[in-house]
């Protein structure tokens, strides 16, 4: 294994136990953080597909369930979409089930639930061959060899979920279907997904790929040499190195609640048979 991902592997194994040994928020505090992770994936992976909807647009359509003035009606359907194919992603991870291509059929169709265009072909294998922008030369897999390397994903998954690093592992998922590239449409926001169900299944935060030119580029890279060489380390990086910062900003949040805690046990003039009986 590749020193620098064997580390980075390393530390996230530490860093997933630290997060662990704090004491959880409270169910408040856990449902607006969980809140504000599900926003943050809807618009950042619609966005990373052409959505012109910023963050607070996006917050203001799933929260409130109105349309933006000026919004277009696609990237407002897609939002809508997005949340509700999250939903079911975080459902599913809850649950701990084996991967299926029902599974993965399922997201691409929440994910395409309101797509007027190509709302037909939503969970459907394409018949037509598709390809990276600007490299037609490189097609990915021919539709007739779809439904063969889609079930061999499945059973791939299944054979390593519990080999593999559960962060190297999401990576994996990920590229793997991006490279076979099953559907018309929807196909990244379902590769993501698809990652996320398989960090949450284990455990570890949701992350989210940010779609500055910057950040969208290293991603868009990424998963072109991997693709183009076999080599999937740089991607299994890239990935490990989001839910790094990610494991680092939750354990900076418990941090910072068992700090308030603390303090507020001590800044009382209650006595504790009167705080118990106030519980």
């Amino acid at each position: 294994m590749d020193t620098n991902l064997k580390d980075k592997l390393n530390l996230l194994t530490s860093l997933h136990h630290k997060m662990n040994q704090y004491r959880p928020l409270s169910k408040k505090q856990v449902e607006l953080l969980e809140k504000d992770v599900r926003i943050e994936h809807v618009w950042s992976s619609n966005a990373i597909e052409g959505s012109t909807l910023n963050r607070y647009e996006t917050a203001s359509i799933l929260n409130t369930g109105m349309t933006v003035h000026g919004a277009s009606l696609k990237d407002t359907m897609a939002a809508v979409d997005l949340n509700e194919a999250y939903d079911y992603m975080m459902d599913l991870a809850s649950q701990k089930q084996p991967l299926t291509t029902i599974t993965i059929r399922d997201l691409n169709r929440l994910v395409m639930l309101k797509n007027t265009d190509e709302r037909s072909q939503a969970g459907a294998y394409r018949v037509i061959n598709v390809w990276p922008n600007g490299q037609e030369d490189r097609p990915y897999t021919t539709p007739t060899e779809i439904s063969f390397k889609m079930q061999e994903l499945v059973e791939w998954a299944n054979r390593v979920v519990d080999q593999l690093h559960p962060v190297q592992y999401a990576a994996d998922l990920h590229q793997k279907f991006v490279s076979i590239h099953p559907f018309v449409d929807g196909n990244g926001r379902t590769a993501r997904l698809l990652m996320n169900f398989a960090l949450a299944e284990a455990g570890y935060p949701v992350i989210s790929i940010m779609p500055d030119k910057k950040s969208r580029n290293e991603y868009m890279n990424a998963l072109a040499a991997s693709r183009e060489t076999g080599n999937l380390v740089p991607f299994e990086v890239l990935v490990a190195d989001y839910v790094i910062a990610t494991l680092e900003k939750r354990i900076d949040i418990l941090r910072q609640n068992a700090k308030n805690i603390a303090e507020a046990q001590k800044e009382t003039r209650l006595v504790p048979r009167q705080l118990k009986h106030h519980q």
